[in-house]
């Protein structure tokens, strides 16, 4: 069952990827550099919405329901966005996608690692993050083939072209994810949480069946799990007392106990690291096609955009006019295929954090790789030459991702399970405001 739950969430990201190359593929969307930040905005005012809310909402009804909720979103978004009519309703529904986004990733790193005891939970974050990478890798594959060589097929006042093929696919892995977990339990450890002994014998019996393929004989199993439940010394007065008293619990009880000590200490610096890194990271990697495609295009980070002005998007598509990054063919392929090679290379980055996160230690390896990433941003800025971009843009690729694997158990584990998602819904929701504006001045 473990490695269901490790599979699921990672697969179930893949549009967040998607944003980088549709900005510089999706050449029949008017996209110029007036406008190209709207896509990436969109997601980050979403997610930022309800990432607080997704995480209350988990630490209260449950990390799984919020999942299931936010990927059948997620799904839905996908599909409106492979047919939008025009740019605006792509950047509409792209920011209903970021709302999923932000359900998702506030309440899934705690559901699949309560599952674990915490001697394995470094290993299986590394494992985790493996998955990310292959994401990476398949969203990367899938676009090689198919972004480089658009075609147009009339659907409608609409025409389908090899981006709105390439959403299509990417949600395949979200679609199998919502699939799997609709039978997966809630986590043992945030029914006990909430003290809910009727939702502990459910999840019991569920975990069974899954590891033993098959229902197990209901007299006697449950003899084994009332048996269990009573050594607990749950009171059934007590339980519904305290699910009431959980129950009238709100986000300003959260954040008043985190202003507790020790919470205040820890939450105040990981939130400062969570935001220097995610604007190292995520601010960066949204951008990254297109920060290549200009240096494909013979320009540099110093070399100031001539001012045009917008040109119709066939006048855009057909001669990839002065004021688009659009990209396609040749240029494009470079671009994606780059990408790929770090993503390649993240694999060994993978298994190296997946050997050393228990010896070393989460802040230890954090550390290396995060001082990685932001010194393959600073060299190319100062290298700022198309051959250095490339060959730091596939370093960075194949070592930030992996650097949220220290840095989430990190901070998993260091927070109560009764508000463990709350607190990495509100990291999240601070850092992607920080990046989303600096992404917007610099880009």
């Amino acid at each position: 069952m473990n490695a269901k739950l490790l599979s699921i969430w990672r697969f179930s990201t893949l549009f967040y990827r998607t944003i980088n190359f549709i900005v510089v593929a999706a050449c029949d969307l008017d996209i110029n550099r007036s406008n190209k930040h709207w896509l990436s905005l969109a997601f980050i005012i979403g997610y930022t919405i309800s990432s607080g809310i997704s995480g209350r909402l988990a630490d209260t009804y449950g990390r799984r329901k919020m999942f299931v909720i936010s990927l059948f979103i997620n799904l839905i978004c996908m599909l409106a966005c492979a047919f939008a009519y025009n740019y605006v309703m792509l950047v509409i529904m792209t920011g209903f996608n970021g709302c999923a986004y932000g359900g998702i990733a506030t309440a899934a790193h705690s559901y699949v690692l309560e599952f674990f005891p915490r001697r394995s939970r470094g290993r299986a974050g590394a494992v985790l993050s493996s998955f990310l990478t292959l994401e990476n890798l398949y969203n990367s594959a899938i676009a090689l083939p198919l972004l480089p060589y658009p075609f147009y097929y009339a659907i409608g006042s609409i025409y389908f072209t090899s981006w709105r093929l390439y959403i299509l696919i990417s949600a395949i892995p979200a679609l199998l994810s919502f699939c799997t977990l609709l039978f997966m339990p809630n986590s043992i450890r945030f029914v006990l949480a909430k003290n809910d002994k009727k939702a502990f014998r459910d999840v019991l019996n569920k975990i069974d069946q899954i590891n033993s393929c098959f229902s197990t004989s209901r007299t006697s199993h449950d003899k084994v799990l009332y048996s269990k439940i009573t050594t607990l010394d749950l009171q059934q007065n007590d339980i519904h007392s305290k699910i009431r008293k959980e129950e009238r619990r709100n986000l300003a009880d959260d954040i008043r106990e985190l202003m507790k000590q020790p919470w205040r200490r820890r939450f105040i610096l990981l939130s400062i690291l969570w935001i220097g890194y995610s604007i190292a990271d995520h601010g960066f990697t949204i951008w990254l096609p297109t920060v290549m495609a200009s240096y494909e295009g013979g320009k540099t980070c110093w070399h100031g955009y001539n001012k045009t002005e917008n040109i119709p998007w066939n006048t855009t598509h057909l001669y990839n006019g002065v004021n688009s990054d659009c990209k396609s063919g040749d240029s494009l392929k470079a671009i994606i295929l780059d990408i790929l090679i770090g993503n390649l290379f993240s694999l060994p980055v993978t298994i190296f954090c997946f050997l050393l996160i228990n010896r070393v230690g989460r802040k230890v390896l954090y550390i290396i790789l995060a001082s990685i990433s932001g010194f393959c941003i600073l060299m190319i800025l100062l290298l700022d030459n198309r051959l250095s971009v490339m060959i730091l843009a596939c370093i960075f690729t194949a070592i930030t991702t992996n650097a949220w694997i220290p840095c989430k158990i990190w901070t998993t584990e260091l927070f109560h399970t009764k508000f463990r998602s709350t607190v990495v819904a509100l990291h999240a929701k601070s850092l992607r405001r920080s990046f989303s504006r600096i992404g917007y001045e610099l880009v």
